[in-house]
């Protein structure tokens, strides 16, 4: 008796069900909307992708420079939630499309960048800013060969922070990162703050400086980034301000 009770109580249908009838009938009121989804051998969400047609038209507009978020792990299914976004002309933020996959793996990626590329019409963006994992730039350059890579200057700067708590040190890393300067300047500052702070030996030091041509502006000058520097302007406000005025 328990036990057909409690198959009775059980939900007809799972979370990821729902959420796939949800997306999958907005598509009645707006046929550019697109959902798209597979599944694993246990027959469990596996990936998830959408975009509603609002966002691929304001991708056709602004879509040359694509902020890939893939940092928020939030919910209750430890799920990895994906946005895809950037600004427009009054410098707001729009999402081009979201993601939520169960995996992080290159098939993952590659199959994520791959429908989103399918679905703005083949535009690659030309420039990307992603968090510091260089793997994820490797599965972008698969699907956008020719874009410039960012990585993410509130992920670095928090991360120096919280392995450096030098007084001082967050100013010239700052200046390192986001002066307007030349290259050879900017290599006498780095130099200038390595030896300031005793940081010959620093493995974070060291490995940041070795990537200094997807992160320092006076590398990356010439490249367009409208003004992003982060994947999330909701880093950009809360976040990368308050590491600044270390």
């Amino acid at each position: 008796m328990y036990n057909q009770v409690a198959k009775q109580c059980r939900p007809l249908f799972s979370d990821a069900y729902g959420a796939i009838k949800y997306l999958r009938d907005l598509c009645t009121n707006d046929p550019l909307m697109f959902v798209k989804s597979t599944i694993d051998n246990d027959r469990r969400l596996e990936r998830l992708f959408w975009c509603d047609g609002e966002s691929r038209m304001n991708y056709e507009i602004f879509g040359d420079v694509l902020a890939f978020d893939a940092t928020y792990r939030k919910n209750k299914y430890n799920c990895l939630f994906i946005v895809f976004s950037c600004v427009n002309h009054h410098n707001q933020t729009i999402v081009f499309a979201t993601g939520i996959v169960s995996q992080e793996n290159e098939e993952t990626y590659v199959w994520l960048l791959e429908q989103f590329l399918s679905e703005m019409k083949g535009k690659p963006p030309l420039s990307v800013i992603t968090d510091g994992d260089l793997a994820v730039k490797i599965f972008i350059k698969k699907v956008f060969r020719a874009a410039q890579h960012r990585l993410c200057a509130w992920h670095l700067l928090r991360n120096a922070s919280t392995n450096i708590g030098t007084p001082g040190f967050m100013s010239y890393l700052k200046k390192c990162m986001l002066a307007n300067i030349e290259v050879n300047k900017f290599e006498d500052l780095w130099s200038e703050m390595v030896q300031k702070f005793g940081l010959e030996d620093n493995n974070l030091i060291n490995e940041m400086y070795k990537k200094k041509k997807i992160w320092a502006t006076a590398h990356i000058r010439g490249s367009f980034f409208a003004g992003i520097r982060t994947t999330s302007r909701s880093m950009l406000h809360a976040g990368i301000r308050t590491s600044l005025r270390r």
